[in-house]
């Protein structure tokens, strides 16, 4: 009787476990896949993440340059009114205005002062303002590198140009064409070198050339210029920047003078400060839905999308959101309320 119910108890047993495995097997196969509520993420496309590495930007700004020559093989003649000349070994034959458009004089010797560079070291300095207006792009390597293009064009005043030597005797002139516009196309590096908080500290190098309008191309010849400059960047949101670039022009120009086989070596190194904004192609693109209230990276079936509430003026963290670093209770009227709420 034993082994009878021994036996009995284990056919019920097996019959119990087969059951709940064919009912196991058959939930299985009726459940919903997961796969239903949770898709991969397609991201940005190749071409859309190549974009997302260029930034554009336009800057403006106040500079002074520096211009300044030594007349060596000239000298200096200085009538008795008016501006001074320049002449290259007899004073038959005088040049006026030999900084960006020389002018021939011949006629009779007027009375006054000539003096030889034989003796002493003769020249002129002035300055010059610039208000530079300049576009550029860059591509952006390991967040770390920049390699890019740009185009200035500049408003330039030249001022009074002051003999180095014998003020008291040599009277200041003005070149002609004074006023004018100096366009310069070049490409630029840089390397970001520090980050503190929301402001990026990156070195950058320059090299181009420049033409001005006010000079004479028949006889004013431009040199390749390199410019040495900082840029502080600072974040305004995850793709718009403002910046400040403190920098240094080293460039330079020579004049022929007719009739002479000379040219005169002109220095125009020029300290720029200028200010500007930037901004970075996103990554993804913008929420197609326009009630979609998310503030993080989302995604809408398996296409992923940035947040509607991102605005390019104001600083947002992609992975989290962010609607304002300072609380309602301490932003406007409400720092003066009781109850801001």
């Amino acid at each position: 009787m034993r082994q009878i119910g021994k036996i009995t108890f284990l056919v019920c047993l097996s019959c119990i476990l087969c059951g709940s495995v064919a009912y196991s097997q058959d939930e299985k196969k009726d459940a919903i896949p997961l796969e239903r509520f949770y898709t991969d993420r397609t991201g940005p496309s190749p071409f859309r993440k190549i974009l997302s590495k260029f930034t554009f930007g336009f800057s403006t700004g106040y500079a002074n340059s520096y211009l300044s020559h030594d007349l060596k093989g000239f000298g200096i003649f200085q009538p008795n009114t008016g501006a001074p000349q320049i002449f290259s070994g007899t004073t038959a034959t005088r040049y006026g205005n030999w900084v960006n458009d020389v002018s021939i004089d011949k006629s009779g010797v007027p009375s006054g002062i000539a003096i030889n560079s034989d003796t002493t070291k003769l020249g002129f300095k002035g300055n010059g303002l610039n208000i530079p207006f300049n576009l550029f792009l860059f591509y952006t390597y390991k967040n770390q590198y920049r390699i890019g293009l740009g185009y200035s064009y500049e408003l330039l005043s030249i001022g009074s140009m002051n003999p180095t030597n014998y003020g008291n005797l040599v009277r200041e002139f003005k070149p002609s064409s004074s006023f004018g516009f100096v366009g310069k196309f070049y490409g630029f590096l840089g390397y970001s070198f520090y980050r503190w908080n929301e402001y990026l500290f990156t070195g950058d190098l320059q090299i181009g050339t420049f033409s001005p309008t006010n000079f004479s191309s028949s006889v004013v010849t431009t040199n390749t210029y390199f410019n040495l400059g900082v840029t502080v960047e600072r974040d305004l949101s995850e793709y718009f920047k403002v910046f400040a670039r403190p920098s240094f022009d080293f460039r330079s120009f020579s004049t022929t003078i007719p009739e002479s086989n000379r040219s005169i070596e002109h220095g125009m190194n020029t300290l720029y400060f200028s200010f500007g904004v930037t901004y970075r192609i996103p990554e993804l693109p913008r929420c197609f839905l326009r009630d979609c209230h998310a503030q993080i990276n989302h995604a809408h079936g398996n296409k992923e999308y940035r947040s509607r509430r991102h605005p390019v003026y104001k600083k947002q963290n992609p992975g989290y959101g962010e609607n304002d670093k300072t609380i309602i209770k301490y932003r406007g009227k409400n720092k003066r309320k009781l109850n801001p709420y």
